[in-house]
């Protein structure tokens, strides 16, 4: 199946779509679930998925389970609203064309055609209407998949790794979800045909080949994951003002620590040590450091305070560690800096 086969294929209006668009009572619909070719329209891979929500269309605690103990992939029915669900499987989904509408945990999200979403176990979403032009993949991944499969090739990769080893836990409960920006990707986009046309036309050796594609594809989507975190660090780091944060610890620098000043500045401790890394070279010791000194060069020249309360009073208490700082950052003992440079 080459490309132009391939989007043929994802275009066509299956029997079951037919009669959604043609406002069929849903409940008349339940026999062409059962009729559905699923060689020539494997929209009803998901099959139990579908007729759970016909079977239960107002439940919005229906719990979906996936028969499958490996990876499928299905075309999402267009023109049917689901009711609110929640899965017993991994559910990441590709908008091929046009866009996907759906609440998340309350949350609506909104997807654009190219972006990949990746839906944790347990969580309760709700997906509206596709139009037409509204084509968007599921890729339903059971947990043997993710134990056997997944998580051996992804264990250098510590977002994706993460994110499947909690949803193996039975007690699951964290509710979480990723929308990856990968609409400008061609990377991505090309990656994903080559796995829709392997899923949806498969021969002898497509499971290793698809297993394959996917490693590569959240490889790719973790890059681009990291990316877009480092293009949001330095747009927060310029909507803040570097300046005045450090302002704040120069002024600050006798008792600054990395959890006052990123509780001063509504960070994460953590988040706050990448980012003032990743924006100005040095991190959070580097500066606090340097203010202390600068701070301990000034109170050195314009006073007589002794060179022990002098490191005292810019946050070292231990003097002999203040020696070796000082002299390691001016080449000369405090000392030996006051003569040379006392007003």
């Amino acid at each position: 199946m080459d490309k132009w086969e391939l989007d043929n294929f994802l275009r066509r209006f299956t029997p079951f779509e037919e009669a959604l668009r043609t406002n069929r009572d849903i409940q008349a619909l339940k026999p062409l679930v059962q009729q559905e070719d699923k060689k020539k329209y494997p929209t009803f891979e998901k099959r139990d998925v579908i007729d759970n929500i016909l079977n239960n269309p107002s439940d919005g605690n229906a719990k979906l389970a996936f028969a499958s103990e490996g990876i499928s992939f299905c075309c999402h029915p267009r023109f049917l609203k689901t009711a609110p669900h929640s899965h017993s499987f991994i559910e990441m989904i590709y908008v091929y064309s046009g866009q996907c509408r759906q609440v998340i945990n309350d949350t609506a999200v909104t997807m654009q055609q190219g972006q990949i979403c990746i839906i944790d176990t347990n969580v309760h979403h709700q997906i509206e209407p596709a139009g037409e032009n509204d084509i968007f993949i599921n890729c339903l991944m059971s947990r043997t998949y993710l134990k056997e499969v997944l998580i051996g090739r992804l264990s250098g990769n510590d977002l994706f790794s993460g994110f499947f080893a909690k949803a193996l836990d039975p007690n699951n409960d964290v509710n979480n979800y990723m929308v990856f920006s990968s609409e400008q990707s061609e990377k991505v986009r090309q990656l994903m045909l080559y796995l829709l046309a392997e899923s949806f036309d498969r021969s002898l050796w497509s499971d290793e080949v698809i297993n394959s594609y996917m490693v590569i594809i959240l490889s790719e989507l973790l890059k681009i994951y990291t990316e877009s975190r480092n293009n949001r660090t330095s747009y927060i780091i310029k909507e803040i003002k570097l300046s005045d944060l450090i302002l704040y610890i120069q002024e600050h620098c006798n008792d600054a620590t990395l959890e006052s000043v990123a509780e001063m500045f509504h960070f994460n401790s953590n988040y706050l040590s990448r980012m003032l890394k990743q924006v100005t070279g040095f991190n959070f010791t580097d500066i606090l450091h340097e203010a202390r000194l600068k701070k301990a060069c000034m109170l050195l020249n314009n006073s007589n305070i002794a060179v022990a309360k002098v490191a005292n009073a810019v946050g070292y208490q231990n003097v002999n560690f203040f020696y070796q700082i000082f002299k390691k950052q001016y080449g000369i003992t405090p000392a030996k800096f006051r003569r040379e440079n006392s007003n």
